[in-house]
């Protein structure tokens, strides 16, 4: 093991190594790999020996994530040992496989497979491998600090050289997986990028975007993989398959920039029920475009006319009726069958906005906790923020460190939060003056449940703790076979938990030790986890990830009704919320459904229909209305008497996981874009 460790190290450092002038080197992409605990093991293998008799052999190789399928500490071992005996310098980046459902984290990944964004330069080629996973989730999110090393490290390349990346989701389809993506294809478009090579779709295709290729490749272990020959005039990439019997070539480039049209969005406005756009179109070649086409979000490309000017065209599309917010409208010129697209954001005004917005310095995926005034928002910049709820003020922040995941707890007193560094730290809540500090085996994802003096947090070696919440001693602990990611719910003086072992469990608040257990989801991956359960003090409800909406006896955990959403649609990523004797909970699923279900009989009072797709998000109520959003960043009032969708609106592009919470006369809810937003509760019907 340790000689593998070190080939795994070196590799590293060697691929750094450049090219001598003039040589031809070649490398390969290979992608989700997948290696579980037995899973993959032999596919793998036949390929490490086949890699290992290339001749030359290939300068490195990268394998754009989901190395792994959990992320398990004995998955990375696994891993290792399979790729050992590669003679070749490997690198790996993360995928959502090896994140999402991965006890350790991205801590986990860094430890066993190396750094989670690097640069490497090759024959005057540089190389870039990033990372695009968000903590938790099977969608994909650039950090901003990521974006902002690349750019830095794209701005002192030498003019003209080619450029290679390299990260797990992909990007530039017109499917939005990554949320920012935009973000990143601005800050690529002045290089010279040849190639973006990506994974996580399980497809053998490639596509174009402004005169960059990106390629993705089917699993390793389905038999597919890319090979990419340099030398001092060209690149050449090959799509190498297992049931084709020679590899086949998928382009040809030079090396030195070639030009290529620009289109780019001059003006952008709202004319009455209508857009005007006006684009400027620059072709090498003078060639014009043969159609245009335009989209608004995450819609389908129209057709529209253009009206041309010189080198601009003028553009007039029929707004309808949007979603009032932000909206990115993307424009799609087509060219010698090549798509160049430009794209600005809009603000679409209606009859409702948010009554203030407030940045932090990183995604923001935790529940923001209003409490007496103040919201307390938890941030991956590892900032805890605590902000007016009547302006978005900052009132102090605190650096706790890492990434905060988990939703900050808060008593009159104090404000618990915890950090994947593996900190729980305790502040006082008037101006967040550190009172102690506790460290946990990282990283910690749970948000933490208080019961009377115990503070009941979960860390990542499968342990759910009992802590002092007078000086964060450890109290008790409590071993899960997996790890806890939803918030611990206190009732009756214990503490409720949904674990990604399949189970519930209900743990005295004083000794940790267990009340009962009750076991829900069809396997792992349908485990009753990522859903936090709620409690009415009788009844405690808890979705699972196979569809069900359970209630159980607060007391002994006896199953006291089970409720299945609609085909298509399933509870367990959103959070209910149980409000009187209603559960109101949304479904995963492409319709957004949300239910208002009895508490007492299981029965559904009614289903809303928002359209969208609902995710982590959860509900909050006030004033008469149920509050969620989709995961493309759409919030919605709802009526809560009968269903009715009254508004909505779209906040600027980021995805949205984040539960709301309300004081009455606003909610605030978080996005990955890293905003904080406050809207009113109260809104006209349409």
């Amino acid at each position: 093991m340790l000689r593998r460790t070190v080939l795994i190290a070196l590799g590293i450092l060697w691929c750094i190594l450049p090219a001598v002038a003039g040589e031809l080197f070649r490398f390969l992409h290979i992608t989700d790999t997948h290696i579980g605990v037995t899973a993959h093991h032999q596919e793998t293998r036949e390929y490490v020996r086949l890699f290992n008799e290339m001749s030359p052999p290939p300068a490195f190789i990268v394998n754009t994530g989901d190395c792994t399928e959990l992320g398990s500490t004995q998955e990375y071992k696994n891993y290792r040992q399979v790729m050992g005996d590669l003679r070749v310098p490997l690198i790996n980046v993360p995928g959502n496989h090896d994140v999402r459902w991965s006890a350790i984290g991205k801590e986990g990944f860094a430890k066993w497979l190396g750094p989670l964004r690097m640069h490497w330069e090759r024959g005057g080629c540089h190389f870039f491998a990033l990372d695009s996973t968000a903590l938790l989730e099977h969608h994909g999110h650039f950090e901003e600090a990521d974006l902002r090393w690349l750019a830095s490290r794209l701005r002192r390349l030498p003019k003209g050289a080619p450029v290679f990346l390299f990260f797990h989701h992909w990007v530039a389809t017109g499917e939005k997986m990554v949320d920012n993506e935009q973000q990143l294809l601005d800050i690529i478009a002045p290089y010279n990028v040849k190639a973006v090579f990506v994974g996580h779709g399980h497809k053998d295709t490639t596509w174009w975007r402004n005169g960059v290729l990106f390629l993705m490749a089917r699993g390793l272990y389905q038999g597919s993989y890319h090979q990419v020959e340099v030398d001092d005039s060209r690149i050449r990439i090959w799509r190498v398959r297992k049931e084709d019997a020679q590899p086949v070539l998928e382009a040809e480039l030079p090396r030195q920039t070639q030009p290529v049209p620009q289109l780019r969005v001059q003006k952008l406005q709202v004319q009455a029920d209508s857009l005007f756009a006006r684009l400027q179109w620059r072709a090498p070649d003078g060639a014009l475009p043969a159609r245009w086409e335009v989209r608004l979000g995450a819609g389908a490309w129209q057709p529209v006319n253009a009206e041309r000017n010189r080198d601009t065209f003028e553009l007039k599309i029929p707004l309808g009726k949007p979603i009032p917010g932000t909206h990115r409208v993307t424009f799609r010129a087509v060219c010698d069958e090549k798509a160049y697209e430009a794209s600005a954001q809009v603000e679409v005004k209606g009859a409702v906005r948010p009554v203030w917005t407030f940045r932090t310095g990183g995604s923001v995926k935790a529940q923001p906790m209003i409490y007496d005034g103040t919201v307390y928002v938890s941030s991956f910049d590892g900032t805890l923020y605590a902000l007016s709820a009547d302006s978005g003020r900052l009132r102090w922040k605190r650096s706790i460190g890492g990434t905060l995941v988990a939703a900050p707890v808060v008593t009159e007193e104090v404000v618990v939060v915890g950090s994947t560094s593996g900190a729980v730290v305790c502040l006082r809540r008037r101006d967040g003056r550190v009172l102690w500090k506790s460290e946990l085996p990282p990283p910690v994802f749970a948000s933490a449940g208080i019961w009377e003096d115990v503070v009941c947090t979960a860390a990542g070696d499968g342990k759910i703790y009992g802590l002092s919440l007078r000086d964060g001693g450890q109290l008790w602990q409590f071993q899960t076979e997996m790890f806890v990611q939803s918030r611990i719910l206190p009732v009756q003086g214990m503490f409720v938990v949904g674990c990604w072992d399949n189970h519930v469990y209900a743990l005295d608040a004083y000794s940790g030790i267990l009340r009962w257990k009750q076991k829900f989801g069809r396997s792992f991956y349908y485990a009753p986890a990522i859903g936090s359960p709620v409690t009415d003090g009788v009844r405690v409800v808890v979705p699972s990830n196979d569809g069900v909406l359970h209630a159980v006896r607060v007391r002994t955990g006896e199953v006291l009704w089970e409720l299945s959403s609609a085909q298509g649609n399933s509870f367990g990523y959103p959070s209910p919320l149980l409000e009187g004797d209603v559960v109101y909970c949304g479904a995963l699923g492409g319709r957004g459904l949300v239910y208002a279900v009895d508490v007492r009989t299981g029965q559904p009072r009614w289903v809303a229909e928002t359209g969208r797709v609902v995710y982590d998000s959860g509900c909050a109520s006030a004033g008469g209305y149920i509050f969620t959003a989709s995961v493309d960043g759409v919030v919605y009032w709802i009526e809560k008497q009968n269903g009715r969708v009254v508004q909505a609106y779209q906040m600027a592009e980021g995805h949205v996981f984040c539960v709301p919470d309300t004081d009455g006369e606003r909610f605030v809810i978080g996005s990955m874009n890293g905003t904080v937003y406050a809207f009113p509760a109260q809104v006209k019907g349409n």
